[in-house]
């Protein structure tokens, strides 16, 4: 992520291109920003999590539409500006309910405590199983359940307050 998040315009010119680096780029962090373990496997363990279809159509969007350097100057403006900026410091307002799913091989995870601090009306927090940079890419059933969750929890939550208000009437 380095790479990305300081020189995104240098290594985004090399892919543009090149399909064969370009694949070999995404690849690699589809790779290794799953599952860190999975460098040490001679296939990077890439049909793990994702067929060989999912793998090349993502691929080919980046190909196609020609943005991959775009795409990785995301990390350069919020990495590089994360703490001057104190993005971490940002309260969400309280009357806005939020969910983390934190998954175990994320890069950037922030802990239980950030995310409630910042999230002042966190009502749902997830320590996922597995899954990593990608989450909902590789655990797609994981994600769509703790969606769900968060739904269910939000939509009690109103009722209970609605009830509330009916009665101090």
């Amino acid at each position: 992520m380095h790479i990305q998040s300081t020189k995104p315009d240098t290594v985004g010119a090399a892919l543009v291109d090149s399909p064969v680096g370009l694949a070999a780029y995404l690849l690699e962090k589809f790779s290794t920003w799953t599952n860190p373990d999975y460098v040490t496997k001679s296939d990077g363990a890439l049909t793990q999590k994702f067929t060989m279809d999912e793998l090349l159509t993502n691929v080919m969007i980046y190909w196609t539409s020609n943005n991959v350097a775009s795409s990785m100057r995301f990390y350069k403006e919020t990495m590089a500006k994360f703490y001057e900026l104190q993005l971490d410091q940002i309260p969400v307002s309280e009357s806005v309910p939020a969910a983390v799913a934190d998954f175990p091989h994320e890069l950037m995870r922030g802990s239980r405590a950030l995310n409630a601090y910042q999230y002042r009306n966190l009502v749902q927090y997830t320590d996922m199983p597995r899954g990593g940079h990608f989450g909902a890419f590789e655990e797609p059933q994981l994600m769509s359940d703790d969606i769900k969750s968060f739904a269910r929890k939000v939509l009690d939550l109103e009722a209970i307050e609605k009830s509330k208000q009916k009665t101090t009437k």
